[in-house]
């Protein structure tokens, strides 16, 4: 069944993409927070995960009306972003300064001048995809380390999506290779820290709690020297958004190379803390950040 179902999801993203070719945009935003929490309602498993999550990350502190509140926008975020992303055979570089806007331009220029490549780092925070298709219309395209999705029909669509703007995509596994090649031609590579690693992390603290974390990012980072970029974006209440790229993080490396790896991680991991905690209803709540446990006390 599952490539029925497979050609069956082909099919109403089709449609929904064709809709997007006639469907103003602002209205498009509509439809996507609509469906958004329409899902918020239907899917109970992830709804679940969502509220548990937020109840996990502020030891209960928020009461159950905030909580169900910014599950609730969570989830009509996470539609918003997904319909808008049907919009993105609109964009070009002129969609610079109208739907995109831009703080700290300057730190990712500066790091590309390096000439030693750039580590983009973020979380699924924002509208992360917009991000990184836009910086290729601003003449420094990325590399983006992804994981494939599960229905190869989307994957070939969103992978066209993803190189328009003359980003190039290398897929999760194996991925350590191909990214240093690119790293050492000075260009940039995207990478999400945000997600479970599962038995390939370090534990590094989320919201006061341990969460196993791909080192990928720090050990990218120490090989080459290349410069890591924390960057992320926030709507506008006009539809657009605003891009901020921070100030490159600070490498200081010790003969301790493990020691390095996790004080990396965990600072990088801070950062998108802080954002999380500055706009909660941005961050995709509904995955299970702390599905690995970390190793009890004595383990080796």
């Amino acid at each position: 069944m599952t490539p029925v179902r497979h050609w069956l999801e082909a099919a109403l993203g089709g449609t929904a993409l064709g809709l997007s070719r006639v469907v103003p945009r602002r209205l498009l935003l509509s439809l996507g927070s609509a469906v958004g929490s329409l899902g918020y309602v239907i899917d109970r498993r992830h709804r679940e995960t969502t509220l548990e999550n937020l109840r996990m990350a502020y030891n209960d502190q928020l009461g159950d009306g905030e909580t169900r509140r910014i599950a609730r926008a969570c989830w009509a975020h996470l539609g918003r972003i997904v319909f808008d992303s049907l919009s993105f055979p609109r964009l070009s570089a002129s969609s610079v300064g109208s739907i995109v806007r831009y703080e700290g331009l300057d730190h990712i220029r500066e790091a590309y001048a390096r000439g030693k490549g750039v580590l983009l780092f973020s979380g699924h925070y924002g509208h992360w995809e917009l991000v990184a298709l836009m910086q290729g219309y601003l003449d420094m395209p990325l590399a983006l380390v992804v994981r494939p999705l599960d229905n190869p029909i989307l994957d070939e669509r969103l992978a066209r999506f993803r190189r328009q703007s003359g980003n190039v995509i290398i897929h999760r596994r194996g991925a350590i290779r191909e990214t240093m090649k690119v790293l050492r031609r000075g260009l940039g590579v995207a990478i999400v820290i945000d997600q479970d690693a599962r038995g390939t992390g370090v534990f590094v603290p989320f919201f006061g709690r341990l969460a196993s974390t791909s080192p990928a990012l720090a050990l990218l980072a120490l090989k080459t020297g290349a410069s890591v970029i924390p960057v992320f974006s926030v709507p506008r209440p006009d539809g657009s958004y605003q891009v901020i790229y921070e100030p490159r993080v600070e490498m200081k490396e010790t003969s301790d190379r493990d020691s390095d790896v996790l004080r990396i991680t965990a600072e990088c991991t801070a950062i998108i803390e802080r954002w999380v905690r500055r706009h909660p209803e941005l961050w995709l709540w509904m995955h299970r950040r702390w599905k690995t446990p970390p190793p009890s006390p004595g383990h080796r």
